[in-house]
């Protein structure tokens, strides 16, 4: 990009007049400046996430960016010989403008020879016109004083009573038709094109001559109406900007109260909530981003103030983290005293005894408090060791599946039934009916290891099917299919981490869900305090946070049964996280 803006920044010095291009030079100028501010708020923010205090950061520009001011640079005073070289030659057009005035005066004076008169009057008119812009702060005066010296000399010549009248009533209808032109001005949504229309309509208006004596008044009167009304459209456009400065800066200050409200509660954070203000501060900066600027003066002052306790806030957390690191080092050596101990025992085939041992070690490991980062990587190690364990007697018990030949002939009839069973028109009888496969399913036992797989899912498949094919409601047809799911789970291979996963999975979406009411109680809290009367906004956000407490709702009523089945099972292995 800085690539781009480079090659760009030299072709407008290639270009004839600086002028041409002063406004595409300022579009990249800020275009540069908010891509240099990106990468240095990144740099800084890196140095401080290292450990680096914002206060000390320093940022040496590039070898583009130097190149790219050197530019600037170029132009910038390529502009201002150009701007000196115009002055001078406005100031010589302004005495030529002068010249012409003084002699449509003296032209004024002539009372024989009306003829020349005129002709000379045509001349100096088309030397008028031919003549170069002056400066636009004397525009306005010197326009003035032609158009005063063309209407005397027009109202002190003695012309042609016929000639006088058609050029008043030529000179009335132009000026008619651009004062509807004006009138149109109200219709224009462009400010920047109705103020050069402005412009414009006014030099010709001046340019026109004079009209009939009688209709002068009214139409001076409509022409200053006109004017003032599309003066008043470009006065309520700059209004409404300032307005919504205004506007800008109550949001922008009402985000810097909510970071102090953030930096007043990590005073007694622990690390979960220091994670959650942290987030929390990372949706206000980009709430920040989003509002508008404010006037110049205040929107420079609350930016520093805005960074300043941003600063301040993660200066206190790299404060806390450094101590909480050091008691993550004293849970860490805890629990790798736990994971040796389980290795010692994990080869042992003292099934019952060493199996107590490990539900000890994991109820200990249940007591230490959270390792943070390493936990997942201490876990894994933990239970790999239970689990190397428990899969060897587990092994050493399948040899007892030869026993359950007879369950699962009892299974193959019992699929059969539920396969060649058809529903009736009785919902109530046909509820009974699955709850009844599926009670007798689960008393006829255990079948051999390489059967169970097979078996259960032919079953529990025809039973979601005929579930489907219920007319239930949509959230009763949920809640069934969800039972038939932990059915399986239970009846599975390995039931204890099947369902220790879906529990892990419901809190994970319960905890999400909490995250974003929080977000939406945040929300509702700054439109209460700063909205009037009825919002729509709020109601919207009141409905969410409804929404979402109902999701919550489903998620515990499912993990609870999911807890219900686990304690039935009384796993040997873990059913952590709870």
């Amino acid at each position: 990009m800085k690539t781009t803006i480079i090659t760009k920044l030299e072709e407008m010095l290639q270009q004839a007049e600086a002028s041409a291009v002063a406004h595409q030079m300022r579009t990249l100028q800020k275009e540069y400046q908010k891509m240099w501010t990106i990468e240095f708020e990144k740099a800084k923010q890196e140095f401080v996430d290292e450990g680096g205090k914002a206060n000390e950061f320093e940022y040496s520009k590039s070898p583009e960016d130097l190149k790219i001011a050197q530019l600037f640079e170029k132009l910038e005073k390529k502009k201002k010989e150009e701007d000196a070289r115009l002055s001078i030659e406005q100031g010589k057009n302004l005495e030529i403008r002068k010249e012409i005035i003084a002699k449509i005066n003296d032209l004024s004076q002539v009372s024989d020879n009306i003829g020349a008169a005129i002709k000379k009057l045509i001349e100096l008119q088309a030397q008028w016109k031919e003549s170069s812009a002056v400066s636009p702060h004397k525009y306005k005066d010197i326009q003035a004083d032609y158009s005063k010296a063309i209407e005397e000399f027009n109202y002190k010549l003695s012309l042609s009573k016929q000639l006088q009248e058609h050029d008043l009533k030529r000179n009335y209808e132009l000026k008619t038709e651009l004062l509807e032109k004006i009138k149109a001005i109200k219709n224009q949504e462009n400010i920047k094109e109705a103020e050069r229309l402005i412009k414009i309509y006014r030099n010709d208006w001046e340019d026109i001559g004079p009209v009939p004596n009688d209709k002068w008044d009214e139409l001076k009167g409509s022409f200053r109406a006109a004017l003032e009304e599309a003066y008043s459209k470009l006065k309520a456009h700059y209004n409404s900007v300032e307005e919504e400065k205004e506007h800008n800066l109550v949001n922008k200050k009402a985000v810097l109260d909510k970071v102090k409200e953030i930096i007043t509660k990590a005073e007694t954070a622990n690390g979960q909530a220091w994670n959650n203000l942290t987030n929390e501060l990372v949706v206000l900066q980009n709430e920040w981003k989003s509002i508008g600027r404010a006037n110049q003066k205040d929107n420079d002052k609350v930016w520093a103030e805005f960074r300043e306790l941003c600063d301040t806030f993660f200066e206190k957390k790299k404060v806390f983290f450094s101590a909480h690191h050091e008691k993550m080092h004293e849970i860490k050596a805890q629990k790798q005293e736990l994971i040796g101990k389980a290795n010692a025992l994990k080869d042992s085939t003292d099934w019952q005894k060493t199996g107590l041992a490990l539900i000890k070690l994991q109820d200990a490991w249940k007591k230490v408090a959270h390792a943070g980062a390493d936990e997942a990587k201490l876990f894994n190690q933990f239970r790999a060791a239970c689990n190397h364990f428990f899969d060897a007697k587990k092994a050493h018990f399948g040899a007892i599946d030869a026993s359950f030949e007879s369950n699962l002939a009892h299974k193959e009839e019992l699929l059969k039934k539920i396969t060649e069973y058809a529903l009736s028109e009785d919902s109530t009888a046909n509820h009974a009916a699955l709850k009844q496969f599926s009670a007798d399913w689960n008393a006829a036992g255990m079948v051999p290891m390489k059967d169970k797989k097979r078996i259960n899912d032919a079953f529990y498949n025809r039973l979601d099917e005929l579930y489907d094919k219920m007319h239930v409601s949509g959230a009763e047809k949920f809640m069934l299919q969800f039972k038939t799911k932990l059915e399986r789970f239970v009846n599975g291979e390995n039931p204890e981490l099947a369902l220790s996963k879906e529990a892990d999975y419901l809190k994970k979406q319960i905890d999400e869900v909490q995250g974003r009411i929080k977000t939406y109680d945040n929300n509702l809290g700054f439109f209460k305090s700063s909205s009037k009367g009825v919002n729509p906004f709020m109601k919207e956000i009141e409905d969410k946070i409804n929404a979402e407490k109902q999701k919550i709702a489903d998620f515990t009523e499912k993990r609870k049964l999911v807890m219900a089945e686990l304690h039935k099972l009384k796993p040997a292995e873990m059913t952590s996280n709870k």
